[in-house]
């Protein structure tokens, strides 16, 4: 899946957005136990739980584009067509999107495209990763987006195409021998597998202000290490200045370093855990 979201990065067509004021100033990654949302100078995705579902929005103002994702616990997934416009706020030192009281968690500072350093050496690997994955994308054919935004601590996406959706939230933390990930939020369809998953971690926002800690000893160059807690393990394989290969779950994950004129729509300020 995640070899997925990379080619799709790297391939697809995109709509070049300008800096939007009034999501600007909510620039963040923003939870509670029940709901997450990550907003950018350009994109706000927001999920959450309500009743017996699990929601998504996302939201491209400069674009005037909303997509809206239900999942029901009877197996089904529906797309109203009248979505409004995101309320958001402050209210005291929350943050309030359309009636959800939400903490921040993480900061992001966006910047202008720079040149990223190379991988040149074993000890480089951790800040690579963390690195070379920063920023956001996203593409809209016809009525169907496609949005990937990673932070230093978070990974976002919000997929919708004919064969899957895929919207999930993560947390994620590198070293030299590779990633540890973990999904907190997941909708997923998928026609091809079958798989329908629709889950909120309990405590989810103790678990997003959190520091994940990882296991070196999960790492493991021949597989992709399932930890009983949820994490997983994406092995080191071998690096080159301009690529890092890690050991993904039933194939080999691709990490290329982005070039300045590589068509990111946001570039996201690198921060040190």
């Amino acid at each position: 899946m995640k070899k997925l979201i990379i080619v799709l990065i790297c391939s697809m067509s995109v709509i070049i957005a300008s800096a939007t004021a009034d999501f600007t100033k909510y620039r963040g990654v923003y939870a509670n136990n029940t709901a997450e949302a990550v907003i950018t100078d350009s994109v706000c995705i927001v999920y959450f739980q309500k009743d017996s579902t699990m929601q998504a929005i996302i939201e491209v103002p400069d674009i005037n584009f909303r997509h809206k994702t239900v999942f029901a616990p009877d197996g089904t997934v529906s797309f109203p067509t009248e979505v409004e416009s995101l309320d958001i706020k402050r209210v005291g030192s929350m943050l309030n999107i359309n009636g959800l009281d939400l903490e921040k968690v993480e900061d992001i500072t966006t910047v202008k495209p720079y040149e990223m350093d190379k991988c040149s050496s074993p000890f480089q690997v951790g800040k690579c990763l963390q690195e070379w994955r920063l920023g956001l994308n996203y593409s809209v054919k016809g009525n169907l987006p496609a949005c990937e935004i990673n932070t230093n601590r978070h990974m976002f996406v919000y997929m919708v195409n004919p064969n899957m959706v895929y919207i999930r939230a993560a947390a994620a933390r590198n070293n030299d021998k590779g990633t540890l990930f973990f999904q907190n939020i997941r909708m997923m369809k998928n026609q091809n597998t079958g798989e329908y998953t629709m889950y909120i971690m309990p405590g989810n926002l103790a678990f997003t202000k959190a520091d994940l800690e990882i296991d070196n000893s999960k790492f493991k160059p021949n597989t992709c290490t399932f930890n009983p807690d949820g994490g997983i393990y994406w092995s080191l394989i071998s690096f080159e200045s301009d690529n890092i290969l890690l050991n993904g779950c039933g194939e080999t994950y691709q990490v290329p370093r982005p070039k300045k004129d590589n068509g990111l729509v946001e570039w996201i300020q690198y921060e040190p855990y």
